[in-house]
This record gives C-alpha cells, sequence and structure tokens, in this order.
C-alpha cells in the first residue's frame, strides 16, 4: 500500500477536510481526492464518511487511521535518526499549544526557532489544555504546553512560563473608575466564562478555592464561550466581565478597547507546563526545540 496515499488519508482525517489536507502537503485538492478515491477503490469499501459537510473516518476508516498514524510516527522517527546522524535538524515538529501559548506565545517561539532551523516545519495545533494533553498521550503532538499540571503519571510536566490572570472589563463599564474592586463584587456583573478544559478556567477556580470553600458561588456565569479570542469579542461588545491571561488581552488593552481592573487582596499567578510522553523518546527536532526554549 501507498505510504503517500496513507498520509494524505491521514491528514484529511485529521483535519477533517479535504482542502486543510491540502494545503498542509502542498498538494492540490482535485489531487488529494484522487488518492483517496484510489485507496477507497484498493480497499473496495468507503473509508471515510461525507455527511452535511462533516468527514469523518468510517469503521473501516479508522481501522486504516490507526495503522496509517503508526507507519507515519515510524517514517518520522526513521527521518529523525538519520537526520541525527547527519548532525541535523530537520523535518516536522509536531508541536501543541492551550489557547494562550498557542494563540499568544508559541507563534513567536517557533518563527525565532525556524530562523536558526530553516529545515524544520512547525505544525501547531490548538486546542484546550486537556484536549492538548489528550493529543500528547495519543501521539497526535509530541510536544504540549499547556495552563494546569495534570496528574497522569505517563506524562512529564514542566514548568516553562509564568502567567498572571486578570479581571478584564470593557471600555466605559464602571469599575474602570476604581483602583480596584472586591472579590464580592464579581457576584453583581455577568461573568463570561471559559469551557470546562481549559487551563484558564481550572487555575482561576483553584486560586479562588484558596478564598472560598466554592468558587462558583462567588460568579454569575452568564455565558461559557469556548476560546480566549470569543470571550474578548464579548467583552468590548459590553456583554460582561471575565478574568484573563494578561497577554491575551495586550493589545486590547494598549487600544483602549479594555481594562484591567485590580481585585482586592488577589494575585492571579500560574505557570504554563511543557508536556511529553514519559516512554515516546523525543525526536532530535523536538529536543532541540525545548533545548532553545530554555535559552531564548
Amino acid at each position: 500500500m501507498d505510504l503517500r496515499k496513507l498520509e494524505v488519508f491521514y491528514w484529511v482525517a485529521e483535519f477533517k477536510s479535504f482542502s486543510l489536507a491540502a494545503d498542509h502537503l502542498s498538494l492540490r485538492q482535485p489531487t488529494v481526492s484522487a488518492h483517496i478515491r484510489e485507496l477507497e477503490q484498493r480497499l473496495g469499501a468507503k473509508i471515510l464518511n461525507r455527511i452535511g459537510g462533516e468527514i469523518t473516518p468510517t469503521a473501516l476508516g479508522q481501522v486504516l487511521l490507526e495503522r496509517a498514524k503508526a507507519l507515519l510516527a515510524l517514517k518520522r522517527e526513521t527521518q529523525a535518526a538519520l537526520h541525527n546522524f547527519q548532525g541535523r535538524v530537520r523535518g516536522e515538529l509536531l508541536v501543541g499549544g492551550s489557547n494562550i501559548p498557542g494563540e499568544f506565545i508559541l507563534p513567536r517561539k517557533l518563527g525565532a526557532f525556524i530562523r536558526k532551523y530553516p529545515e524544520v516545519r512547525p505544525i501547531l495545533r490548538i486546542g484546550d489544555s486537556a484536549g492538548i494533553v489528550e493529543a500528547v498521550l495519543d501521539g497526535k503532538v509530541e510536544v504540549g504546553f499547556v495552563g494546569f499540571k495534570g496528574g497522569d503519571g505517563r506524562l512529564n510536566f514542566q514548568g516553562v512560563w509564568k502567567d498572571e490572570m486578570v479581571l478584564a472589563v470593557p471600555k466605559g463599564h464602571p469599575w474602570t473608575r476604581l483602583k480596584e474592586v472586591d472579590l464580592s463584587d464579581l457576584k453583581k456583573e455577568g461573568f463570561i466564562s471559559r469551557e470546562e478544559g481549559s487551563g484558564t478556567l481550572r487555575s482561576f477556580r483553584s486560586l479562588l478555592s484558596r478564598k472560598v470553600k466554592e468558587p462558583e458561588t462567588l460568579l454569575n456565569v452568564i455565558m461559557v464561550l469556548g476560546s480566549t479570542e470569543a470571550i474578548k469579542e464579548a467583552l468590548i461588545a459590553g456583554h460582561g466581565v471575565s478574568i484573563l491571561s494578561r497577554t491575551s488581552i495586550q493589545r486590547e488593552i494598549e487600544d483602549g478597547l479594555l481594562k484591567e481592573v485590580p481585585i482586592r487582596g488577589l494575585k492571579l499567578e500560574r505557570d504554563f507546563y511543557q508536556v511529553f510522553h514519559r516512554r515516546r523518546t523525543l525526536s532530535p527536532v523536538s529536543h532541540a526545540f525545548i533545548q532553545f526554549l530554555k535559552h531564548n
């Protein structure tokens, strides 16, 4: 069976999109479709469901997907071993980041890394912290960067960056005229929260639990949104207040769209963690990236 066709199938299933897979593989979309069609003809069965614009593996496709993932991992390991022997840092860098590291920290770090190692091709997966941890366990990324330290013994978590979460309110909000607010004041305003699985939400709850037994009683949650960007847009539109990473709202603060308001007696500091699987040997590319981050 043609490994290239399996690779095409893997990325179509991974992205749930023919066009995104084509972009990733630097192929034309008709070429991607042809590879999938030829695979299905060879197997005599469908490997992808196409229902309502959504692409998912069939039962046979799921079996093939697992084998394709293992073969592609072996391919990467073989290439990495050869490049390592030749003293080169080259190949795909499979990295994952939760919302804040993925959207606001890693793009710049990866850009600096490929300036030093131009033969590296980073592939960045972004999701909530729980999803990125799952991707590391599943082998979809080699190294993840998340907002909490998990307890799974199969994983190695190491603190890499400090972050501070702050109370963010829209311009014109009455609290913008105050030097600080009390923690109890949060109950008086509509609070926009991140979804379960978010490292920001988990860290905020953990810090609040030091003040009260049931942190949820301090908040009047009116919306639960799935990304930091969505929360920022809701805040800018004047729909409530929220706790966000200072890193994520720096531009909006500079532009005067949002304002940071201190909470009396509460400093919301947390760590971002680098996570990788203890039982998998990191590729030379991933190892080089980890070393690069230590010095940059």
